[in-house]
Order: C-alpha cells, then structure tokens, then sequence
C-alpha cells in the first residue's frame, strides 16, 4: 500500500512463531523506550507524544528474532505499545485486545505505582496468561533497589495470573539486559499452545486512515482465522458489507494474516466515514450487535464499594469504549471480589462473542471497577429476578459444549440460527457446531418447522403453553364469546413467533388436541360459552329440531327455532351455533346435528367397503334426493373424511 512498505520480502506468514505483545505499566516507566531498544523503532509517532514525552495513542513495532541454536524456527513479534496515564486506559484496553503475551514494566527507580497496580489488575481480567516482568531503568539505581521493586512486584501478581512471570533487568539507555529479555520473549512465544485455525475471522479496528489513490486502511489485531485479499467480511455494528483489496503485516505485503499477526488492510466497496476505531471486520453472519449482552462479571477485590444493580459502566471491549448499565442477575449488587451474572444494558447495539473479556470502569472513567467474560452475546431485556432466565444463563456458561449449543438453539426460538451465528453463541467452532447439531437432532432436541425451519423442542412446547393460557385469558374476559376467531389467533401466533410460523404452529396445537374448532372460532377443550336461561333454551330447542331433520335439515332462517326472531337475536343464536359441538355447519347458512354427520360417515363406508364409490349408490343407501346428499358429500371432502376423483369418491380415513 502507498505509504507503507511494499517489499515483497519473506511472508511473517513464513515464519514457525508469531504472535503479538502488548507492553503495560505506569506512565514514564520506559516502555516506550525498552520498545525502541529492542526492535530499532519508535513506537511514538505522534508529534504531541515526542514534544510531551508521553504515550497518547498505541504504537506498534516489530521485533524480529532469530533462530535459537539446535532449532529452525524464527519468531516474529508484533509489539504495541500502551500509554501508562491513567487518562487513557480506554487506550491501553485497546491495546491489549487479542495479545498473546505482555510485557509489564515497572521503573526500578519508582516500584510500584497506581497504574502498575491497574495495568496487572487489567492484564488478570483479560485472561493475559503468559509473559515477563522488566524492571526497567536499572541504570539510575543500586542492585539492593532492584532486589527491592522486584519483591514489590511480586507481592503484586501474587493471586493474579501475572504471578510466576519471569522478572528481568534492564536498562533501555545502557543496554543491559536487553538480550535477555528478547531470550524470554523468544522462550514465551516458543512456548504459547499453536494458534488454532479457526474459520472464522475477526479483526478489532484501532486505526483507520485514507491512502490517496487506495482508499481506506484499517490496522489492528487478528483476533481469530486468517483472511486473504479478495475475502468478503462485514463491518460491525452497523453490518456493513466490503472486501479486502490488499493485506499488510509487520510493514509488508502479505499473502494473508492469521491470529497472532498485527494486520493493515486496505477495504474496498465502503465509505471511510463508515469506519471508526472500535469497530470489528468479521466474517460475515459470525457476529451481530446487541443492546443486551449476558456476562458473568468479577469486582475487584480491592474495591471499596459493590456494583450496585442498574449502576452506569463503561464497558472497555475490544478497541470501544461503550456506555452502559450493570443489570445483577438474581441479586442486588456483586460485592467486591464476588462474580455474578450481569446483563450488560448497552446504550447502543454492540458486537460480542461468547468468552470474550472486557473491562467495566465506572460512569466518569476514573477507576476500574472489574471485568468479565461474555456468556450470551445476543440477548434480550429480561427481569433480573427472572428463575428460568437465570437457568439459562448457567446453562449458556456450561463447560459441556453440547449444554451450550442446546442452550443457544432453545434461546434462539423461531429463528434458527447459522452455523456462524451458534458458533458466536457458544465459542463452539463452526464445523464442531454442526456435528452437535447432529446429536441434537439424534435425541429429539430439534424439530422441523416447515421445510426450511429447524426448532427446539422447547420453544413448541412453550408456543402450545403460551396459546392454550392466552385462550384461557380470553375466554376469561369474553365469557359469553364462543371461542377466539382462528385467524385472529394465527396472527397472534405470528407476532410472538416469526413470520409464517403461526399457521404451522396452530397445527401442531390443533393435532396435539389442545384446542377445538367450533366453526370458525377456535376455544379450549374444556370451555363452554357462558350462556343466559334464554340462549340456553333457544340452543336446546335449535339441537333437537336439527336431530329430528335428519339429513335433510332447513336451511337457518326456515329453521322453527329461529323464526320469529329479530336479525340481531338470530345472528348471536347462529353464532352459538357454530360454536356447538353437537351441530355442524355442512354448507353456508345450513347446520345439521352432528349425530347425522356419524350416521352418514356409516353409510358411506358400507357402501364403500374400501373401494371407490359415487353419489347416486349413496343417494340410493339414504333413500334421499341427490339435493340433499351433494352438499354433505362436498362436507366430507371438506373435512377430509373423502376426496372426489372424477366421478367417484374414496375414503381418506377408517369408518368410526
């Protein structure tokens, strides 16, 4: 890229060992400098940090270290430099976003300072395992001092998981120590577990700039995968589409960047105004931006005050800082030293990925209060108090991956999920998702819904429970009513499952025999509409008068019953009757006793005797006109008892 180097020496790629280290410690400790002294470069770019002689933005250098005798393996580290002002922790939180090792420095002339002690605390909460101690200036006082710090500073890491941390001496304006701090860093990085190859790529933004002629350059940490130019990824949170056009690492052109490698990539098919720092490139469908994210939150110990339920944070994730409120699950605060489950109430949409680490510092960022680790990356606003809510949160965090993935499939509801998108849910890697996936299906777990649906079984289960309670709720409150209108609770069933889902899930409730259909109302199996004296009697008079018609009952308004009532009274009585489980409505405006309709299913399955049969042989059987038997035939079409083909009809089901 223009601007940068182009060389197109050996790939880092080529190398056995990369990785990146962050450097943390108190301001005026030297990191900067011991930056310079190992790697010939000046991480302070900025003509405000040389004039001031203080870090303000991150800077970045390459350390670059030869094979050690008896190996093979080179090793290339990208370091970032953090400022140590208290004022910019937000800046060192970015920095340490997706290090591997770190570097702590404590100037043997001052020991241990505020933010030293801040700096460890921050490295502990973001899981920062490997690295060294550098007690640096050691040319500005005696041995017995640099023995003095050096117990200070491991009083400091002690219960943290800095303690055990190689501790060297040096000096960045002497040279001493120098080689053997690059010998530890070379051991440290040798030793880090290999990087998994993870499909799934993840870049956290800490720069963004324009080249004349190129367009837009983004730089920052590989959290996860590799990428190549030409790769589509999105842009969150706003979901944003683009692709790689060209790639840099360690100042040179690259073939593609993996985890473990600083990367500069130039985006092609998006506005640099789009762009800030603190937003993140990914693979696309992996993550998705959230107001609500579930974490299990630490306090610090040292903390003199809980984290009250509701306060307002600041959330420093990934390279963003993020206004916030700490909603305490099942309890009213964390106290200090304590961890709980947290829902973190973001004042606008973020992304996130299960297990990864953030720090909370309080409304005004003036000191940290803790941190956590992400549990339910896309959640939704629930009660604190919430029983089953609080189930679901420790069975999101389970260790068992297979816990998880049922947890995310049943949290999801209608919307199934990708591959990508469950893999972002549970720190599962996409294709170890589907093989669970597999084994969810295998012991019943998830369901179809439709032909491209897949459902957990416990969200059909609570869909059922939830109608058949909204039904009970409604023939509470509208008791003279004989059920809910069908469609009307379709859509309800929509609305509270996801497009198109209501109809399939009013199925499976109607063939779990949940509900009833009285004509054109659907009420639950045990209601009754609560009826006056009057529209008792006149239901009773309206039954037995249809039972005496036989097959060949009137239509409504020649009914006896109904005649001499007004149209009003007439219509309430009909829907009455269409609720009544003893009649049934054959054609428009015609009802016959259901007791009929069995008598008729008899007759048709004589005369069938299992074989296509037509209207005339049951016309003839009932000794009626074909007037009468048409329309009850087309009824048992309708109702699927029958089918028509051509002239004939056969039987869809057995005879009762």
């Amino acid at each position: 890229m223009p601007g940068q180097s182009t060389n197109q020496g050996p790939s880092p790629q080529s190398a056995l060992h990369c990785c990146i280290l962050g450097t943390a410690g108190h301001i005026d400790h030297g990191k900067s400098a011991l930056v310079k002294a190992l790697t010939g470069t000046d991480p302070d770019r900025l003509p405000e940090e040389k004039a001031r002689g203080m870090t303000i933005e991150l800077g970045f250098a390459q350390l670059s270290l030869p094979a050690v005798e008896g190996r093979s393996d080179g090793v290339i580290v990208g370091m970032v430099d953090v400022p140590g002002h208290e004022r910019f922790i937000k800046t060192m939180v970015a920095g340490a976003t997706g290090i591997d090792l770190a570097m702590l420095v404590v100037a043997a002339d001052d020991g241990v300072m505020p933010q030293t002690r801040e700096h460890v605390e921050i490295l502990d909460l973001l899981g920062v395992r490997a690295g060294l101690v550098v007690l640096s200036k050691a040319d500005l006082v005696p041995e017995d001092r640099c023995r003095a710090v050096r117990s200070q500073v491991v009083d400091l890491v002690t219960d943290t998981a800095l303690a055990g941390w190689p501790v060297q001496i040096a000096s960045a304006k002497t040279g001493q120590g120098l080689s053997e701090i690059r010998e530890a860093i070379g051991a440290l990085v040798r030793g880090l577990p290999p990087s998994r190859e993870d499909s799934i790529f993840r870049l956290a933004i800490d720069r963004v700039f324009p080249i004349h002629g190129r367009g837009t350059v983004v730089t920052g940490s590989v959290l996860a995968g590799r990428v190549n130019p030409g790769a589509a990824l999105e842009l969150l949170p706003a979901g944003l589409p683009c692709k790689v056009r060209e790639i840099q690492s360690f100042g040179r052109a690259a073939q593609n960047v993996a985890a473990g490698e600083r990367a500069a990539l130039n985006l092609t098919g998006i506005d640099r105004d789009k762009i800030e720092r603190g937003m993140e490139l990914a693979t696309p469908g992996y993550l998705a931006a959230s107001r609500y994210v579930d974490a299990c939150v630490r306090v610090l110990p040292r903390r003199t005050k809980p984290l009250i339920s509701h306060q307002r944070i600041r959330v420093c994730m990934g390279t963003s800082e993020l206004m916030a409120s700490a909603v305490v699950i099942g309890e009213s605060q964390v106290s200090p030293g304590a961890e709980a489950l947290v829902q973190v109430r973001f004042d606008a949409p973020s992304p996130a990925a299960f297990g990864q680490r953030f720090i909370i510092r309080n409304e005004n960022a003036q000191s940290t209060l803790g941190g956590g680790r992400v549990v339910r990356p896309f959640s939704r606003r629930f009660g604190p108090r919430d029983s089953a809510e609080q189930s679901s949160l420790r069975r999101a965090c389970a260790d068992d991956p297979i816990v998880r993935l049922d947890e995310a499939a049943r949290h999801a509801g209608f919307d199934p999920p990708t591959a990508n998108r469950l893999a972002c849910a549970t720190g599962i890697d996409p294709e170890s998702v589907e093989k669970l996936r597999q084994s969810l299906r295998a012991s019943g777990k998830l369901t179809r819904l439709g032909a491209d649906r897949e459902v957990h079984i416990d969200t059909i289960a609570a869909a059922k429970q939830r109608t058949v309670d909204f039904l009970k709720r409604h023939h509470q409150t509208h008791s003279l009513e004989p059920g809910l209108l069908r469609d009307r609770l379709i859509g309800w069933l929509d609305r509270r499952t996801a497009p198109g889902c209501g109809r399939q899930v009013f199925a499976l409730i109607e063939s779990a025999g949940l509900v009833v259909n009285r004509g054109p109302y659907v009420a639950d199996r045990q209601f009754r509409p609560a009826l006056s004296a009057e529209d008792a009697a006149l239901l009773e008079s309206l039954v037995v008068e249809l039972a005496r018609a036989g097959y060949d009952p009137p239509p409504w308004a020649s009914l006896k019953t109904v005649a001499g009532l007004s149209k009003q009274r007439s219509k309430v009585l009909e829907e009455i009757a269409k609720s009544e489980p003893r009649l049934a409505a054959f054609a428009p405006g015609c009802y016959i006793s259901a007791d009929a309709i069995a008598g008729l299913k008899q007759v048709v399955g004589t005369v069938s005797s299992g074989r296509p049969f037509k209207l005339a042989q049951v016309r003839d059987a009932l000794g009626a006109s074909r007037r009468v038997v048409q329309p009850l035939l087309e009824y048992l079409d309708r109702i699927q008892f029958t089918r028509r083909v051509g002239d004939e009809r056969i039987i869809l089901e057995s005879t009762p």
